[in-house]
This record gives C-alpha cells, sequence and structure tokens, in this order.
C-alpha cells in the first residue's frame, strides 16, 4: 500500500532533467549494478492479462515506475544525476497495444529515465484464453534501448504470463527471463568504454482493475536482481 501512494505521487511530481555522468569513483563493478537497475526500470512491462485484446482491442497507457534506492549505493551515486521521490528512483512512459488476428498482440513504449529517453517494442501471443476454471496463458518478447553519448543499454525479455479475471479485477502473474547488455564511457584518468552484460530470470504479479468501462488501473510489482514497481492509468477495449 505505502508503495501504491509513493507510485502515485510520482505522477504528480515534477520532473527535472537528469542524465548520466561519471565520476572517478565509479567502478566496472557498478556498472554491472547500473545495468541491473535499469533493466528494472527500461524493460517492456507487461501491465495487462494474458487474454488477447482481438482485432478491434486496444490499450493506451501513462505509466509511474520506482526502484527503491539509497542515496548511497555507489552505482547511483556516481552516475545518475537524478533525484529520487520517496526512496524510488523514477521512470515515465506511454505503452500502447493493439490487438491482431490469431490471438496476436503487438505494443510499443516510449519514455524518460533521468531525463534520457529509451523507448521498445514487445509482441505477444496468447496460448490459451482461459475458462471457468483454468487461467488465461500469453507468452511474450520485448526489446528495449536507452542510448546516449556516453551510456548505450538494450534489454530484451521473454515472459510467461497467467491472469485470471473476476468481474472488475483481474489478478495476474509471470514468470521470464531477461538479456541485457550495457556499455559506457567513463574512467580515471583514461576514460574508455566498458561493457557489462548478462542474463536474470524475472518474476512479476500485478492486478488489473477496471472500475469503469473502457478505464483500467494497474499496479505490478517486479522482482530480478531488484524490485520495481509500476502503477498506469489508461483507456482500452
Amino acid at each position: 500500500m505505502k508503495r501504491s501512494l509513493v507510485l502515485l505521487l510520482l505522477f504528480v511530481s515534477p520532473v527535472f532533467g537528469g542524465g548520466f555522468s561519471f565520476d572517478p569513483r565509479f567502478t566496472p563493478q557498478d556498472l554491472d549494478r547500473l545495468g541491473e537497475a535499469l533493466g528494472e526500470l527500461v524493460a517492456f512491462p507487461n501491465l495487462t492479462t494474458a487474454t488477447p485484446s482481438g482485432i478491434a482491442g486496444f490499450e493506451l497507457m501513462g505509466v509511474a515506475s520506482g526502484l527503491p534506492v539509497s542515496s548511497h549505493e555507489h552505482w547511483y551515486r556516481y552516475a545518475v544525476d537524478e533525484g529520487t521521490t520517496l526512496g524510488l528512483l523514477p521512470a515515465y512512459r506511454v505503452v500502447a497495444r493493439k490487438g491482431l488476428p490469431r490471438a496476436w498482440d503487438v505494443g510499443v513504449q516510449y519514455g524518460e529515465l533521468a531525463g534520457e529517453p529509451f523507448w521498445g517494442g514487445e509482441i505477444r501471443w496468447s496460448l490459451f484464453e482461459g475458462g471457468v476454471i483454468l487461467p488465461a496463458l500469453a507468452l511474450s518478447g520485448s526489446w528495449s534501448r536507452l542510448s546516449t553519448a556516453d551510456v548505450d543499454f538494450r534489454v530484451g525479455e521473454l515472459k510467461l504470463v497467467a491472469s485470471k479475471g473476476f468481474l472488475v479485477v483481474a489478478p495476474y502473474a509471470g514468470v521470464g527471463v531477461r538479456r541485457q547488455e550495457m556499455e559506457a564511457f567513463f574512467g580515471d584518468p583514461s576514460p574508455r568504454w566498458h561493457k557489462a552484460d548478462g542474463d536474470r530470470a524475472v518474476v512479476l504479479a500485478g492486478v488489473v482493475v477496471h472500475p469503469f468501462p473502457f478505464l483500467r488501473v494497474v499496479a505490478e510489482a517486479r522482482r530480478g536482481r531488484f524490485t520495481s514497481y509500476l502503477v498506469a492509468f489508461g483507456v482500452g477495449l
């Protein structure tokens, strides 16, 4: 409940330009942790059930996400020029999805983290639309990128999600794998490009609420190396 209230505050908090600038104390080990944090905030979020949208279906959502972080963390303190909001490093994005024939959906996102833009895409296939007892199942793949003069970050995910609808509430949960690759230009006294990459298991859970027709509110928590939280408001069919 506390995290949800903080994320709601992110929607009304002022957004200031930030960026990435590497202090001489930033190390290659910090780069690995920074990449894991960016993976949580930049990767394409689920924010929906496993049922297909259908040819006429669509979603358009505004999303705020946050990653709990301490100002004493080296990877944050010596690289990220963005303040936290009540202990959360924020990211903002717009997510749009469109239903296709044969239980396929496609999606795109465009967002901002630390004053820098990121973007990505997703394709999803509903394996099973669910029934009275059994949940719906969907498999999705996504890829996202954040690129600046000194940072190039790429992340891809493959996820399996199950969901069950109950009147106006539809909980969902999923598991997946993440691949992230990062390059950054830093070092003292001779800056150069450093690389960090890795694979990570991901788990997620969330709930979609439809308080009124065409309106949806979504809350989601994700866990890789770190835990992130998301809240979304939008419209859809």
